[in-house]
């Protein structure tokens, strides 16, 4: 079965300007159908929703926050209020996919303690995804070369949290290239997180661009990613080395032909 793509518009379509309009249009002249995005505090959400019905675009996955510290329990209460916020400006966007990280580790604290904080923080932003109707993607990120000091930086992370929590609403996104640099290997990994998986981010390592301008395996990585599964949209979340369409064209071409 051949894989959707969809393309994070922090780093797909560039070319097209700031204006994440602008990238919503561009990446539908392109071809694509779903899109990503970090933050949307402060942006224009109502010209972000005329690009995206006006283009046929789907917002399909979009961040929370990327600093607050959640091991620290001073800091879930206010939590909850920006998860609330986020949650609301994507179901505005037509979204209900917000990610969730869990911020930077401390190293007074035990690791199994730390986590276990987390998964409290996580606990408390259930009702409010029930009743706004989200679901949390939890993700973790490598910290190799981009993210030094994330407390969830290997997938077992984000499956042990998501035990802990034990909800629906809680699900793992899982991204290839944190995985790959963490020096994870994904044919182990994928069964593991497979229960759990909700949605699959790619970029190629090392460099983070596009599929194609690093080291990994595509068409066995794909076909590792469909025997897992997993059936979803796959987001392309790189730094492209050239322009979009030209550069998602490999990927493309594989994720049709699955």
């Amino acid at each position: 079965m051949p894989f959707e793509l969809s393309v994070n518009l922090e780093y797909g379509f560039h070319e097209a300007g700031d204006r994440i309009e602008a990238r919503i249009a561009a990446a539908a002249a392109a071809g694509f159908r779903k899109v990503e995005l970090f933050l949307l505090k402060d942006r224009d959400l109502p010209a972000i929703r005329q690009a995206l019905d006006g283009h046929g675009v789907t917002l399909i996955s979009t961040v929370a926050d990327y600093l607050t510290q959640l091991v620290d329990p001073a800091t879930h209460e206010g939590f909850c209020t920006t998860f609330r916020q986020a949650a609301e400006n994507a179901l505005a966007l037509g979204c209900r996919n917000v990610v969730v990280t869990s911020g930077r580790g401390v190293p007074w604290l035990k690791r199994p303690v730390q986590l276990g904080i987390f998964a409290d923080a996580l606990k408390r932003l259930v009702p409010i995804a029930e009743e706004l109707d989200v679901v949390i993607l939890l993700e973790s990120a490598n910290t190799r070369h981009d993210h030094p000091g994330v407390l969830c930086s290997t997938t077992e992370d984000s499956i042990r949290v998501a035990e802990m929590v034990d909800s629906l609403r809680v699900r793992v996104l899982y991204d290839i290239y944190h995985s790959v640099v963490e020096g994870e290997d994904p044919a182990l990994v994928l069964p593991q997180v497979a229960p759990w998986l909700a949605h699959v981010q790619i970029a190629d390592a090392p460099g983070r661009g596009e599929p194609g301008s690093g080291a990994i395996d595509w068409p066995a990585m794909l076909r590792l990613v469909a025997a897992n599964g997993y059936t979803g949209p796959i987001g392309i979340e790189c730094q492209p080395t050239g322009p979009s369409a030209q550069a998602f064209a490999l990927i493309r071409d594989l994720a049709a032909r699955i």
